[in-house]
């Protein structure tokens, strides 16, 4: 499911029109991405959690050289399901 079908799905469910439903949508999107921008976690009940992860520097090799790199610290973003949605998956 892309983005265009799950405003697609909001809109029919709560009788909203289109338009309505991509603004709640990207609210929401946009809220969850504010939050982990200021190093939160979301934690949305019965589905699951994303976190922001950093990443140390490192030392990795060039696959196309063989020579020793140094790959940057960078920040990554993690989810870990919900116990229920695992059942529901299982």
């Amino acid at each position: 499911m892309n983005k265009k079908e799950l405003v697609d799905v909001v809109s029919e469910k709560r009788n909203l029109t289109k338009k309505d439903a991509e603004i709640l949508v990207n609210t929401v999107f946009d809220t969850m991405v504010d939050t982990m921008l200021d190093g939160e976690k979301v934690l949305i009940s019965g589905f699951g959690t994303f976190k922001v992860n950093n990443r140390h520097e490192r030392k990795g090799v060039s696959p196309k050289t063989k020579e020793i790199i140094t790959i940057p610290a960078s920040r990554t973003v993690s989810f870990k399901p919900s116990n229920r949605l695992k059942d529901a998956m299982n």
